[in-house]
Protein backbone atom coordinates (compact mmCIF):
# COMPACT_ATOMS: atom_id res chain seq x y z
CA UNK A 1 0.00 0.00 0.00
CA UNK A 2 2.80 2.69 0.75
CA UNK A 3 4.22 2.20 -2.64
CA UNK A 4 0.65 2.60 -4.70
CA UNK A 5 1.03 6.11 -4.08
CA UNK A 6 4.50 6.86 -5.74
CA UNK A 7 3.77 4.20 -8.37
CA UNK A 8 0.48 6.51 -8.89
CA UNK A 9 1.84 10.15 -8.96
CA UNK A 10 4.49 8.03 -12.03
CA UNK A 11 1.74 6.82 -13.64
CA UNK A 12 -0.06 10.00 -14.03
CA UNK A 13 3.50 11.76 -14.91
CA UNK A 14 4.00 9.15 -17.95
CA UNK A 15 0.38 9.90 -19.09
CA UNK A 16 0.77 13.42 -19.35
CA UNK A 17 4.08 13.23 -21.53
CA UNK A 18 1.83 12.28 -24.65
CA UNK A 19 -1.46 14.19 -23.92
CA UNK A 20 -2.51 13.33 -27.24
CA UNK A 21 -2.11 9.83 -27.36
CA UNK A 22 -3.38 9.40 -24.06
CA UNK A 23 -6.52 11.36 -25.29
CA UNK A 24 -6.94 9.30 -28.11
CA UNK A 25 -6.84 5.89 -25.84
CA UNK A 26 -9.42 7.32 -23.37
CA UNK A 27 -11.64 8.69 -26.32
CA UNK A 28 -12.26 4.95 -27.59
CA UNK A 29 -13.55 4.11 -23.83
CA UNK A 30 -15.33 7.29 -23.67
CA UNK A 31 -17.31 6.63 -26.67
CA UNK A 32 -17.84 2.79 -25.89
CA UNK A 33 -19.23 3.50 -22.55
CA UNK A 34 -21.54 6.36 -23.48
CA UNK A 35 -22.63 4.14 -26.55
CA UNK A 36 -23.67 1.67 -23.94
CA UNK A 37 -25.62 4.04 -21.99
CA UNK A 38 -27.48 5.25 -24.82
CA UNK A 39 -28.50 1.91 -26.52
CA UNK A 40 -29.67 0.66 -22.92
CA UNK A 41 -31.85 3.82 -22.66
CA UNK A 42 -32.88 3.54 -26.28
CA UNK A 43 -34.33 -0.22 -25.89
CA UNK A 44 -35.16 0.77 -22.56
CA UNK A 45 -37.33 3.84 -24.19
CA UNK A 46 -38.74 1.35 -27.07
CA UNK A 47 -40.00 -1.07 -24.59
CA UNK A 48 -41.96 1.25 -21.84
CA UNK A 49 -43.23 3.20 -25.39
CA UNK A 50 -45.00 0.30 -26.56
CA UNK A 51 -46.35 -0.59 -23.12
CA UNK A 52 -47.57 2.61 -22.44
CA UNK A 53 -49.33 3.26 -26.36
CA UNK A 54 -51.24 -0.15 -25.63
CA UNK A 55 -52.01 0.05 -22.29
CA UNK A 56 -52.90 4.04 -22.57
CA UNK A 57 -54.64 3.87 -25.99
CA UNK A 58 -56.33 0.45 -26.55
CA UNK A 59 -55.92 -2.16 -24.13
CA UNK A 60 -55.55 -0.86 -20.44
CA UNK A 61 -53.79 -3.57 -18.45
CA UNK A 62 -56.82 -5.87 -18.83
CA UNK A 63 -59.39 -6.58 -21.56
CA UNK A 64 -62.36 -8.49 -22.44
CA UNK A 65 -63.50 -9.24 -25.75
CA UNK A 66 -65.39 -11.37 -28.03
CA UNK A 67 -63.70 -14.73 -28.49
CA UNK A 68 -61.67 -14.84 -31.71
CA UNK A 69 -61.81 -10.89 -31.98
CA UNK A 70 -59.85 -9.99 -35.62
CA UNK A 71 -56.54 -8.14 -34.54
CA UNK A 72 -55.79 -7.11 -37.90
CA UNK A 73 -56.62 -3.67 -39.85
CA UNK A 74 -60.13 -2.07 -39.66
CA UNK A 75 -62.11 -5.35 -38.72
CA UNK A 76 -64.49 -5.17 -35.97
CA UNK A 77 -67.53 -6.82 -35.70
CA UNK A 78 -70.66 -6.48 -33.59
CA UNK A 79 -72.68 -9.37 -33.93
CA UNK A 80 -70.86 -10.22 -30.45
CA UNK A 81 -72.14 -6.91 -28.63
CA UNK A 82 -73.96 -7.78 -25.13
CA UNK A 83 -74.20 -5.85 -21.88
CA UNK A 84 -71.97 -6.62 -19.55
CA UNK A 85 -72.75 -9.02 -16.77
CA UNK A 86 -73.55 -7.75 -13.46
CA UNK A 87 -71.54 -9.98 -11.72
CA UNK A 88 -68.62 -9.15 -13.58
CA UNK A 89 -69.29 -5.40 -13.28
CA UNK A 90 -69.63 -5.96 -9.42
CA UNK A 91 -65.78 -8.22 -9.04
CA UNK A 92 -64.33 -5.29 -11.36
CA UNK A 93 -65.54 -2.60 -9.48
CA UNK A 94 -63.84 -4.52 -6.48
CA UNK A 95 -60.60 -5.57 -8.29
CA UNK A 96 -59.60 -2.56 -10.37
CA UNK A 97 -58.52 0.73 -10.25
CA UNK A 98 -61.13 1.52 -12.63
CA UNK A 99 -62.76 -0.02 -15.72
CA UNK A 100 -64.85 1.20 -18.71
CA UNK A 101 -66.95 -0.03 -21.68
CA UNK A 102 -66.08 0.32 -25.40
CA UNK A 103 -67.41 -0.42 -28.84
CA UNK A 104 -65.19 -0.84 -31.61
CA UNK A 105 -66.74 -0.53 -35.21
CA UNK A 106 -66.32 0.82 -38.33
CA UNK A 107 -67.98 3.38 -40.01
CA UNK A 108 -66.90 5.72 -42.89
CA UNK A 109 -66.33 9.43 -42.38
CA UNK A 110 -68.26 11.31 -45.11
CA UNK A 111 -67.64 15.49 -45.70
CA UNK A 112 -68.29 17.24 -49.34
CA UNK A 113 -68.29 13.97 -51.23
CA UNK A 114 -64.92 12.64 -49.66
CA UNK A 115 -65.27 9.56 -47.48
CA UNK A 116 -62.74 7.49 -45.55
CA UNK A 117 -63.06 4.50 -43.44
CA UNK A 118 -62.39 5.01 -39.78
CA UNK A 119 -62.22 2.95 -36.82
CA UNK A 120 -65.26 4.50 -34.41
CA UNK A 121 -64.71 4.02 -30.54
CA UNK A 122 -68.02 4.60 -28.47
CA UNK A 123 -67.18 5.39 -25.14
CA UNK A 124 -68.21 6.29 -21.19
CA UNK A 125 -67.17 9.68 -20.79
CA UNK A 126 -67.53 9.45 -16.94
CA UNK A 127 -65.12 6.10 -17.20
CA UNK A 128 -63.28 6.02 -19.93
CA UNK A 129 -60.25 8.89 -18.67
CA UNK A 130 -59.72 7.12 -15.85
CA UNK A 131 -58.97 3.88 -17.62
CA UNK A 132 -56.83 5.99 -20.64
CA UNK A 133 -55.44 9.23 -19.50
CA UNK A 134 -55.96 11.74 -21.63
CA UNK A 135 -53.49 13.95 -20.04
CA UNK A 136 -50.67 13.46 -23.17
CA UNK A 137 -53.66 14.23 -25.47
CA UNK A 138 -53.94 17.26 -27.22
CA UNK A 139 -57.33 18.39 -27.81
CA UNK A 140 -59.06 21.45 -30.12
CA UNK A 141 -62.59 21.78 -28.79
CA UNK A 142 -63.91 19.42 -26.25
CA UNK A 143 -65.00 15.78 -25.47
CA UNK A 144 -68.50 14.67 -26.16
CA UNK A 145 -70.43 13.86 -23.25
CA UNK A 146 -74.03 12.85 -24.58
CA UNK A 147 -74.84 11.68 -28.54
CA UNK A 148 -75.83 15.59 -29.21
CA UNK A 149 -72.37 16.75 -28.78
CA UNK A 150 -71.31 14.43 -32.11
CA UNK A 151 -67.83 13.19 -32.76
CA UNK A 152 -64.09 13.46 -31.72
CA UNK A 153 -62.26 13.38 -34.52
CA UNK A 154 -58.24 12.12 -34.58
CA UNK A 155 -55.96 14.74 -36.36
CA UNK A 156 -55.77 11.96 -39.47
CA UNK A 157 -59.41 12.01 -39.82
CA UNK A 158 -60.15 15.85 -39.64
CA UNK A 159 -56.84 16.27 -42.01
CA UNK A 160 -57.95 14.02 -44.77
CA UNK A 161 -61.61 15.65 -44.81
CA UNK A 162 -60.38 19.26 -44.09
CA UNK A 163 -62.70 19.56 -41.16
CA UNK A 164 -62.02 21.20 -38.22
CA UNK A 165 -63.89 22.18 -34.13
CA UNK A 166 -67.35 23.41 -35.04
CA UNK A 167 -68.28 22.00 -38.39
CA UNK A 168 -70.35 19.09 -38.92
CA UNK A 169 -70.37 15.59 -41.12
CA UNK A 170 -71.98 12.48 -41.72
CA UNK A 171 -71.24 9.35 -39.96
CA UNK A 172 -72.36 6.29 -41.92
CA UNK A 173 -71.93 2.24 -40.25
CA UNK A 174 -73.70 -1.10 -41.12
CA UNK A 175 -76.76 -1.64 -38.35
CA UNK A 176 -76.92 -4.78 -36.05
CA UNK A 177 -79.83 -5.64 -38.58
CA UNK A 178 -76.90 -5.61 -41.84
CA UNK A 179 -78.85 -2.73 -43.33
CA UNK A 180 -77.02 0.98 -43.45
CA UNK A 181 -77.19 3.57 -41.58
CA UNK A 182 -75.87 7.53 -41.68
CA UNK A 183 -76.59 10.52 -39.43
CA UNK A 184 -75.45 13.99 -39.57
CA UNK A 185 -73.04 14.79 -36.33
CA UNK A 186 -71.48 18.19 -35.41
CA UNK A 187 -67.91 17.76 -34.86
CA UNK A 188 -67.14 18.25 -30.76
CA UNK A 189 -63.33 18.42 -30.82
CA UNK A 190 -59.79 17.50 -32.97
CA UNK A 191 -57.44 15.19 -30.58
CA UNK A 192 -53.83 13.50 -30.92
CA UNK A 193 -53.35 10.99 -28.44
CA UNK A 194 -49.92 10.04 -30.06
CA UNK A 195 -50.82 6.60 -30.65
CA UNK A 196 -51.08 6.27 -34.37
CA UNK A 197 -53.44 3.45 -34.15
CA UNK A 198 -55.59 6.38 -32.67
CA UNK A 199 -54.61 8.93 -34.47
CA UNK A 200 -54.85 7.66 -38.00
CA UNK A 201 -58.25 6.73 -38.08
CA UNK A 202 -60.22 7.28 -34.60
CA UNK A 203 -63.44 8.73 -33.84
CA UNK A 204 -64.52 9.03 -30.65
CA UNK A 205 -68.41 9.32 -29.80
CA UNK A 206 -70.75 8.11 -27.07
CA UNK A 207 -72.25 5.12 -25.98
CA UNK A 208 -75.65 6.96 -27.18
CA UNK A 209 -74.96 7.92 -30.40
CA UNK A 210 -73.10 4.43 -31.31
CA UNK A 211 -76.66 3.12 -29.92
CA UNK A 212 -78.51 5.21 -32.67
CA UNK A 213 -76.11 4.36 -35.42
CA UNK A 214 -75.84 1.32 -35.22
CA UNK A 215 -79.13 0.14 -33.65
CA UNK A 216 -77.89 -2.02 -31.16
CA UNK A 217 -79.68 -2.85 -27.35
CA UNK A 218 -79.05 -0.55 -24.62
CA UNK A 219 -75.95 -1.47 -22.87
CA UNK A 220 -74.49 -3.92 -25.46
CA UNK A 221 -70.49 -3.39 -25.84
CA UNK A 222 -68.06 -4.88 -27.36
CA UNK A 223 -64.92 -4.36 -25.14
CA UNK A 224 -64.60 -3.41 -21.40
CA UNK A 225 -60.90 -2.38 -20.43
CA UNK A 226 -59.43 -2.37 -17.20
CA UNK A 227 -56.48 -0.26 -15.12
CA UNK A 228 -55.03 -1.97 -12.32
CA UNK A 229 -53.32 -0.37 -9.68
CA UNK A 230 -50.08 -2.07 -10.28
CA UNK A 231 -48.89 -3.37 -13.76
CA UNK A 232 -47.11 -6.57 -12.36
CA UNK A 233 -50.61 -8.16 -11.53
CA UNK A 234 -51.98 -8.52 -14.93
CA UNK A 235 -51.61 -12.29 -15.00
CA UNK A 236 -52.70 -13.06 -11.83
CA UNK A 237 -55.71 -10.70 -12.63
CA UNK A 238 -56.46 -11.76 -16.02
CA UNK A 239 -56.58 -15.47 -14.56
CA UNK A 240 -59.17 -14.60 -12.33
CA UNK A 241 -61.13 -12.82 -14.63
CA UNK A 242 -61.23 -15.84 -17.49
CA UNK A 243 -63.19 -17.89 -14.49
CA UNK A 244 -65.32 -15.47 -14.46
CA UNK A 245 -66.41 -14.98 -18.40
CA UNK A 246 -67.95 -17.30 -20.54
CA UNK A 247 -66.49 -19.08 -23.46
CA UNK A 248 -67.63 -16.57 -26.13
CA UNK A 249 -65.25 -13.88 -24.13
CA UNK A 250 -61.77 -13.55 -24.23
CA UNK A 251 -59.41 -11.81 -21.60
CA UNK A 252 -56.22 -10.48 -23.55
CA UNK A 253 -53.43 -8.75 -21.29
CA UNK A 254 -51.22 -5.49 -22.48
CA UNK A 255 -48.41 -8.12 -22.24
CA UNK A 256 -50.24 -10.30 -25.04
CA UNK A 257 -50.68 -6.65 -27.25
CA UNK A 258 -47.30 -5.99 -26.76
CA UNK A 259 -45.52 -9.54 -27.29
CA UNK A 260 -44.52 -8.59 -31.07
CA UNK A 261 -42.41 -5.25 -30.38
CA UNK A 262 -40.97 -7.11 -27.20
CA UNK A 263 -39.96 -10.05 -29.31
CA UNK A 264 -38.08 -7.24 -31.44
CA UNK A 265 -36.18 -6.13 -28.19
CA UNK A 266 -33.98 -9.33 -28.51
CA UNK A 267 -32.90 -8.24 -31.88
CA UNK A 268 -32.21 -4.68 -30.97
CA UNK A 269 -30.14 -5.92 -27.64
CA UNK A 270 -27.87 -8.02 -29.81
CA UNK A 271 -27.49 -5.51 -32.68
CA UNK A 272 -26.03 -3.31 -29.60
CA UNK A 273 -23.99 -6.13 -28.13
CA UNK A 274 -22.14 -5.82 -31.96
CA UNK A 275 -21.27 -2.49 -31.50
CA UNK A 276 -20.24 -2.14 -28.20
CA UNK A 277 -18.01 -5.20 -28.31
CA UNK A 278 -16.47 -3.97 -32.05
CA UNK A 279 -16.36 -0.41 -29.87
CA UNK A 280 -14.66 -1.99 -26.74
CA UNK A 281 -12.45 -4.43 -28.94
CA UNK A 282 -11.32 -0.99 -30.46
CA UNK A 283 -10.94 0.40 -27.08
CA UNK A 284 -8.64 -2.29 -25.74
CA UNK A 285 -6.63 -2.22 -29.13
CA UNK A 286 -6.04 1.35 -28.67
CA UNK A 287 -5.24 1.16 -24.56
CA UNK A 288 -2.83 -1.81 -25.56
CA UNK A 289 -1.28 -0.02 -27.65
CA UNK A 290 -0.49 3.28 -25.92
CA UNK A 291 0.72 1.45 -22.90
CA UNK A 292 3.19 -1.01 -25.26
CA UNK A 293 4.50 2.58 -26.75
CA UNK A 294 5.34 3.97 -23.69
CA UNK A 295 6.94 1.16 -22.35
CA UNK A 296 9.46 0.50 -25.29
CA UNK A 297 10.12 4.73 -25.41
CA UNK A 298 11.08 4.21 -22.04
CA UNK A 299 13.19 1.01 -21.61
CA UNK A 300 16.46 2.90 -19.93
CA UNK A 301 14.04 4.46 -17.59
CA UNK A 302 12.84 0.74 -16.52
CA UNK A 303 16.29 0.12 -16.11
CA UNK A 304 16.98 2.60 -14.34
CA UNK A 305 13.86 2.18 -11.90
CA UNK A 306 15.20 -1.77 -11.91
CA UNK A 307 18.27 -0.97 -10.76
CA UNK A 308 17.16 0.73 -8.02
CA UNK A 309 15.06 -1.59 -6.31
CA UNK A 310 11.94 -1.95 -8.40
CA UNK A 311 10.72 -5.57 -9.35
CA UNK A 312 9.13 -6.99 -12.30
CA UNK A 313 6.15 -7.49 -10.48
CA UNK A 314 6.48 -3.33 -9.30
CA UNK A 315 6.95 -2.59 -13.58
CA UNK A 316 3.73 -4.91 -14.18
CA UNK A 317 1.97 -2.66 -11.52
CA UNK A 318 3.28 0.43 -13.33
CA UNK A 319 1.96 -0.10 -16.23
CA UNK A 320 -1.55 -1.60 -15.11
CA UNK A 321 -2.00 1.60 -13.12
CA UNK A 322 -1.54 3.54 -16.30
CA UNK A 323 -4.22 1.69 -18.17
CA UNK A 324 -6.45 1.58 -15.34
CA UNK A 325 -5.92 5.71 -15.05
CA UNK A 326 -7.29 5.45 -18.68
CA UNK A 327 -9.95 3.28 -17.86
CA UNK A 328 -11.37 5.09 -14.42
CA UNK A 329 -11.07 8.62 -16.44
CA UNK A 330 -12.43 7.32 -19.77
CA UNK A 331 -15.11 5.52 -18.11
CA UNK A 332 -16.38 8.22 -15.67
CA UNK A 333 -16.52 10.88 -18.74
CA UNK A 334 -18.26 8.20 -20.88
CA UNK A 335 -21.20 7.46 -18.41
CA UNK A 336 -21.30 11.15 -17.57
CA UNK A 337 -22.27 11.93 -20.88
CA UNK A 338 -24.28 8.96 -21.71
CA UNK A 339 -25.87 9.69 -18.65
CA UNK A 340 -26.61 13.15 -19.93
CA UNK A 341 -28.00 12.60 -23.22
CA UNK A 342 -30.40 9.44 -21.51
CA UNK A 343 -31.76 11.70 -19.14
CA UNK A 344 -32.45 14.84 -21.41
CA UNK A 345 -34.47 12.27 -23.83
CA UNK A 346 -36.15 10.80 -21.08
CA UNK A 347 -37.29 14.64 -20.62
CA UNK A 348 -37.85 15.97 -23.69
CA UNK A 349 -38.40 12.42 -26.09
CA UNK A 350 -37.61 12.03 -29.62
CA UNK A 351 -40.33 12.03 -32.27
CA UNK A 352 -40.36 9.08 -33.97
CA UNK A 353 -40.54 9.09 -38.24
CA UNK A 354 -43.51 8.10 -39.98
CA UNK A 355 -42.45 4.95 -41.06
CA UNK A 356 -41.85 3.66 -37.20
CA UNK A 357 -44.87 5.05 -35.56
CA UNK A 358 -47.57 3.65 -38.00
CA UNK A 359 -49.20 0.02 -38.00
CA UNK A 360 -51.47 -2.19 -35.93
CA UNK A 361 -48.71 -2.67 -33.44
CA UNK A 362 -49.00 -0.60 -30.03
CA UNK A 363 -46.38 2.08 -30.62
CA UNK A 364 -46.12 5.87 -29.85
CA UNK A 365 -45.11 8.42 -32.39
CA UNK A 366 -42.82 9.97 -29.52
CA UNK A 367 -40.06 7.77 -27.89
CA UNK A 368 -38.68 8.72 -24.27
CA UNK A 369 -35.63 7.06 -23.40
CA UNK A 370 -35.42 5.31 -20.24
CA UNK A 371 -32.61 6.27 -17.06
CA UNK A 372 -30.93 3.78 -15.27
CA UNK A 373 -27.91 4.58 -12.66
CA UNK A 374 -27.32 0.87 -12.56
CA UNK A 375 -26.69 0.88 -16.40
CA UNK A 376 -24.22 3.92 -15.66
CA UNK A 377 -22.47 2.29 -13.14
CA UNK A 378 -22.21 -1.27 -14.83
CA UNK A 379 -21.26 0.76 -17.79
CA UNK A 380 -18.02 2.52 -16.32
CA UNK A 381 -17.24 -0.54 -14.49
CA UNK A 382 -16.74 -2.10 -17.45
CA UNK A 383 -14.77 0.40 -19.38
CA UNK A 384 -12.41 0.36 -16.28
CA UNK A 385 -12.02 -3.24 -16.91
CA UNK A 386 -11.31 -3.66 -20.36
CA UNK A 387 -8.96 -1.37 -19.93
CA UNK A 388 -7.31 -2.79 -17.08
CA UNK A 389 -7.03 -6.54 -19.32
CA UNK A 390 -6.18 -4.60 -22.10
CA UNK A 391 -2.66 -3.37 -20.23
CA UNK A 392 -1.98 -6.93 -18.94
CA UNK A 393 0.33 -7.34 -22.22
CA UNK A 394 1.91 -4.66 -22.57
CA UNK A 395 2.87 -4.58 -18.29
CA UNK A 396 4.67 -7.91 -18.87
CA UNK A 397 6.90 -7.15 -21.70
CA UNK A 398 8.18 -4.05 -20.42
CA UNK A 399 9.33 -5.93 -17.26
CA UNK A 400 10.73 -8.83 -19.25
CA UNK A 401 14.44 -7.19 -19.75
CA UNK A 402 16.92 -7.55 -17.24
CA UNK A 403 18.17 -3.90 -15.36
CA UNK A 404 21.43 -4.15 -17.11
CA UNK A 405 19.71 -4.83 -20.36
CA UNK A 406 17.17 -2.30 -20.24
CA UNK A 407 19.60 0.56 -19.08
CA UNK A 408 21.61 -0.60 -22.36
CA UNK A 409 18.53 0.13 -24.40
Amino acid sequence: MPMLFPLLRLAVLNLTRSVRRTLLSMSSVILGVAVIILGQGVIGGFEENAIRAAVDGMVGHVMLRPADYPTEGLAHPIDSLRPVDPSVAAWLDAHTQSWTPRTLFVAEAVYQGDAMPVRAIAIDPARDPSVFPRSTWTLDGTEPTSASDGVLLSTGVAQLLELQTGGSMVLQATTIGGSKNAIEVPVAGVFSAGTPMLDRFGVLLTHDLARQLLQTEAGAVSHVASRLDDRDQTESFAAQLRERVGADREVVTWIEECAPVLAFQAVRQAALNLVVLALMGMSATGIANTVLMAAYERVREIGTLRAMGMTRAGVMQLFVLEGALLGVVGGLVGAALGSVVVLWYAEHGIELPLALATGHLPVSNMLYLVFDPKVSAYSAVFGLGVAVAASFYPAVIASRPSPAEAVRG
